[in-house]
């Protein structure tokens, strides 16, 4: 197992200077064009950490400080590491006293059915939520689409087609239940976070933007006003935005 340390705000020299000084022993990199940012979805002013598995894939992101050096968290990353454990279900144990932190789930795009883009955006949340952060789903744009019942079906929207049975048996291991249990559509994943804790908002003038009333989108949704949506993406710690641009 390899770690890296990244800054995102000083200068190489101050960076290569304090590692000296309190002696870390891994490698330290520099970054300021906000690159690891949007490729790893972290806010800023915010210690983060990613893990990456021997394959190259986000395996955790666990936001807010972390205590690194409990057995709980060393277990955490074992399982997670070698693809076994519950990697949204268990969150690492936060530091006593830090704070609690606010992320929003941001949809702007129109919803491609069964997206794995989304899926991963989803579990951001899941993974915020056990971590014991605040989470918001929003609803945005072209997204709002999605949330359309049909023929008054509230289980017959854009986000509740089926998922494949593989990607059904990833997401059971990823939120650590038997597959049985497990969300059997986008829209169902969306129902397990409210459970656990996310609120979810749709924006009330992009629903009229799209010709569409209020009665028509799933209860699942709240509808709020543009500079309420704006408000709680401001006040976000970190957020993870479903665009397809």
């Amino acid at each position: 197992m390899s770690i890296i340390g990244i800054d995102l705000q000083e200068e190489p020299g101050a960076v290569d200077a304090f590692g000296k000084g309190v002696g870390i022993p891994f490698p330290l990199a520099v970054e300021s064009e906000d690159r690891v940012k949007k490729l790893f979805g972290l806010p800023s002013g915010c210690p983060s950490t990613v893990l990456i598995d021997r394959k190259g894939r986000i395996v955790g992101r666990i936001l807010g400080a972390r205590d690194w050096a409990s057995d709980a968290a060393r277990g955490l990353l074992r399982a997670l590491l070698e693809g076994a454990g519950p990697g949204i279900a268990k969150g690492s144990p936060p530091v006593a006293g830090a704070p609690q932190l606010r992320k929003s789930v941001h949809l702007v795009s129109a919803v491609r059915p069964n997206d794995p883009k989304l899926t991963e955006i989803l579990d951001e949340g899941a993974v915020s939520l056990a971590a014991g952060d605040e989470v918001v789903i929003l609803f945005d744009g072209q997204s709002v689409g999605a949330l359309r019942m049909r023929a008054r079906n509230e289980t017959e929207t854009l986000l509740g087609a089926e998922l494949a049975s593989k990607e059904r048996r990833a997401l059971a291991r990823r939120l650590g239940m038997p597959e049985s249990d497990a969300p059997r559509s986008q829209l169902g994943y969306v129902q397990y976070l409210a459970r656990r804790g996310a609120k979810v908002f749709v924006n009330r003038s992009a629903v009229r933007l799209l010709g569409l009333s209020e009665d028509e989108i799933h209860p699942i949704a709240r509808p709020v006003s543009l500079r309420q949506l704006e408000k709680m993406v401001d006040d976000s710690d970190g957020c993870y935005t479903y665009s397809h641009d």
